[in-house]
Formats: structure tokens, sequence, C-alpha cells
């Protein structure tokens, strides 16, 4: 875990060229985020006027908080071997990468994505963002939560508007029968991030680091170049969103489900055979961990990368779900 967490994506000059790289470490700005140079974005633009013609459009942005209604369906969950082999060059193409092959914990993890397999999925609704800090605090108050264990009084982690996150798996799961609700399986939240048509990311099958609250695998994990080093305040990355509008499934805080975590003895993840709303093993070691983080790379933003979590983390948060009836 040390050496995935110790580095992660590694961008070139070239390839954040937006971000106005210099060679030298941008300056932290308010709130974690460092600023992107306004003068990149000006660059064959006319010049600025006083005032725009209005056209009687107006520019809504969706609520953040509540469900959204998941069809249900059938896809392939999971990664093929072809899948895999692109994450590994994904992996390899970060500033560390000449350590992915050696490191026998992405090679676990990324076996543990296989066997892809057929999975038929009732209709289901899941939260449009992760659960945040304000949110878990009613629950808190109500008496119905225990306290996040840490950074209840940093404002690295406890501004309303943040993903709640040292939680466990317990009280990630207590939180949601308060709201009504359940931790989504692992199923529901790999068709939420990929769709029917199995997408590789939750946008789509293109990655862009400017679309996710990412990280790097790299000697400083902690990529800034999505405008934020630490966490980012839910639904930041509205362009992210999946095409039914569920947002922050790549990146920010990676995610507790409802599934236990129980590898085969040959290190693969699923049962092969198609399934039908799948609930997971029944003992594992620790639970799911899905949707990556603010600490990790590329190749864990992908709709189908899973690892093993066991308990609180600065990076881990989580979502509900709900039958739907």
């Amino acid at each position: 875990m040390k050496a995935r967490k110790s580095a992660r994506l590694f961008l070139g000059c070239a390839a954040f060229a937006l971000a106005g790289c210099t060679g030298r470490a941008p300056v932290v700005g308010p709130e974690g985020r460092r600023p992107i140079p306004l003068q990149t974005f000006w660059a064959g633009l006319p010049p600025a006027t006083s005032s725009a013609e209005a056209r009687g459009e107006v520019a809504l942005r969706p609520p953040l908080e509540g469900r959204i209604a998941m069809p249900g369906g059938s896809f392939v969950m999971g990664s093929s071997p072809l899948e895999i082999e692109r994450a590994m060059l994904s992996c390899k193409s970060e500033q560390l990468g000449v350590h992915c092959e050696e490191s026998a914990e992405i090679q676990q993890e990324l076996r543990a994505e296989a066997p892809a397999h057929e999975v038929t999925l009732s209709p289901y609704a899941i939260d449009r963002t992760e659960v945040t800090v304000a949110a878990y605090a009613r629950c808190v108050s109500a008496g119905a939560c225990r306290a996040p264990t840490r950074g209840t009084h940093d404002p690295r982690w406890n501004r309303p508007d943040l993903p709640v996150t040292y939680v466990d798996w317990e009280a990630a799961s207590t939180f949601c029968a308060w709201a009504h609700g359940r931790l989504p399986t692992e199923a529901e939240w790999e068709l939420a991030a990929r769709g029917t048509e199995e997408r590789a990311y939750p946008w789509g099958n293109i990655y862009n680091p400017y679309l996710c609250n990412h990280g790097a695998f790299a000697s400083d994990p902690t990529d800034a170049t999505d405008g934020f080093t630490g966490l980012a305040p839910v639904g930041s990355f509205l362009d992210g969103g999946t095409p039914l509008g569920v947002l922050d499934l790549a990146g920010n805080a990676a995610e507790w489900v409802q599934d236990r975590y129980n590898p085969t003895p040959e290190g693969f993840g699923y049962d092969s055979a198609s399934q039908l709303n799948p609930k997971g093993p029944p003992f594992g070691v620790g639970h799911v961990v899905r949707g990556g983080s603010y600490l990790e790379g590329v190749a864990w933003m992908r709709g189908a990368a899973r690892r093993r979590g066991v308990g609180p983390s600065a990076e881990v948060g989580f979502r509900c779900a709900a039958d739907v009836r």
C-alpha cells in the first residue's frame, strides 16, 4: 500500500501546458488550490469587452444532493486481459512507472479485476455525489453516527462541502441506513461508473486529467494539475460526471462499497459465471474500495479499478444507494 500511495501520476510540461508549467513548483493558493495562470487562456483570443450580449439563457448548476435513478440492465463487469494490459501501460506512463510491473501489490490489484463476467442488475438509485462532511455531521448530531476518527478540526478534511473521510466501512453503513439507504454493491457502483456501454472512465473512454481530482504515481502523490492538492468540494468536476449525472466516481475520495474483498487463491476477484444482482462473497479480509482518490494516478481512475480497504483513511469516503420499489 505504501508503495502505491507514495507516488502516482507524472505529467510533463507538455502534458499540462495549460497549467502554466515553468519547471518550478506552482504557488499554493487559498483552499489548497494552485491557480492556473490566466495568460495561457488569453493567447489567440480577441480583446476583452466590458459587456457581453444577453441571450436569455441561464446556466443552472444541477442540485448536488439527492440520488440518481439507475435503470439497471446487463453489462460486463471487471476487466478483460486487454483492459488489464492497458491499465498497466497507464501505470507505466507515470513518473515511477518502472516500478509498476515489479510491485506485487499493483499486480495483485489488477489481477483482482478479473475475470470479466456478465452481470444483470435490477433498477436502483445512487447518490449523485459522495456524502459530505455536512451531511455526515447531521447524523452525528442526531446521535446515530459516530464522529470521524480524525480530521474533525482540520480544514483539509472538515469543510462542510468536502466528502467526509476518516470513516470506516461500519460507520459508512450506519450513515446510509440512517439516510434511508445502504452502501451500493460493487456491481451497482461499477454500473454507475461504466454504464452498459462499459466506459473506461465515468465520462468516456479517453482519460482527461482535468475531469477528476486525481493524484500521481510519483514521488509527490498530490498532483495539483486538476486544481486541487487535496480533497475537493463534491461536484467540482461537472464535466467528469456520467451521462446520467453521477459525479466524482473517479478521484477525490475513494469509496467504500458493500462487498467484502476476497480474491480466489489464484488472485482473481470474481467468479466467471454470469450473475444476477450479486452481493459479493460472504467472507473476506476487509471490504472493497472503489473510485480512486486524490492521491492515486490514472490507473486507479478507471471504472473497473478496485482495491482492499480495512479501516478509516484520509482518502476514503462513500456514497449511498437505495432499492427502487
